[in-house]
């Protein structure tokens, strides 16, 4: 069995490719210590999105770690065992990150653009983790120019965690402007992918396949543009 790649370079991004309880371990160490550390979820939308918006390719490429929440990153490069995409397909992170902070008491604060979306995001929270102690939520819309006054409320309830359910580039450009003034351990980004309504397997199985290839067609393109300079 071959030695499994723990870091992929995806036009000049790096991303994360440790397996769910390594990475948990990490987390969990650097959450132990002083300091802001950010976790941002990243699918092919994503990494398609950090060619043309500067803010989500800063955000990527500022995180301490990153998940990929979808097997096709790793087709699109060419590596991935069974199990390491079962997990991603699974998403395995998310779900056993969660069930830690549930168990330690984590304070969790969650950040949407819509009250609506944040409401939806609480409720699966609790039916999925009903011990889970949300101190807080903020919805943007609610907040007319300077986020200050969202950064002021987290900070006031002094959260360990800070679950983002904005979409991108909203969420990378929040991060970007405020990282320096934020006071929690963590940052986990998780965007919009959370609640969307699940596809049947056929359609969403060719919906992939199709970024997939769109997605290796960019990194041809880059790849290219690299070696021609």
């Amino acid at each position: 069995m071959g030695v499994m790649i723990k870091t992929i370079d995806i036009a000049g991004i790096q991303l994360d490719n440790y397996t769910v309880r390594e990475l948990i371990m990490k987390v969990e160490k650097e959450m132990s210590d002083q300091g802001f550390h950010t976790i941002e979820e990243v699918n092919m939308d994503t990494l398609m999105m950090a060619e043309t918006e500067q803010a989500v390719r800063e955000a990527l490429v500022s995180a301490d770690h990153t998940v990929i929440t979808e097997a096709g990153i790793l087709d699109a490069v060419g590596i991935g065992g069974y199990q390491r995409k079962h997990e991603i397909e699974h998403r395995d992170f998310f779900y056993e990150m969660m069930k830690r902070a549930e168990r330690n008491h984590k304070m969790i604060f969650v950040l949407g653009d819509t009250q609506e979306y944040v409401d939806r995001f609480c409720d699966r929270m609790k039916e999925l983790f009903p011990r889970c102690e949300i101190e807080g939520t903020e919805a943007l819309e609610e907040c007319v120019g300077a986020t200050d006054a969202v950064v002021n409320e987290i900070n006031a309830l002094t959260p360990d965690m800070i679950i983002s359910v904005l979409p991108s580039p909203v969420q990378e450009q929040f991060l970007i402007d405020n990282r320096e003034k934020l006071s929690a351990s963590l940052w986990y980004g998780v965007g919009r992918a959370e609640l969307q309504r699940k596809r049947g397997r056929l359609v969403n199985g060719i919906r992939n396949l199709v970024r997939t290839h769109k997605l290796e067609r960019r990194l041809n393109h880059y790849n290219g543009k690299q070696e021609n300079m």
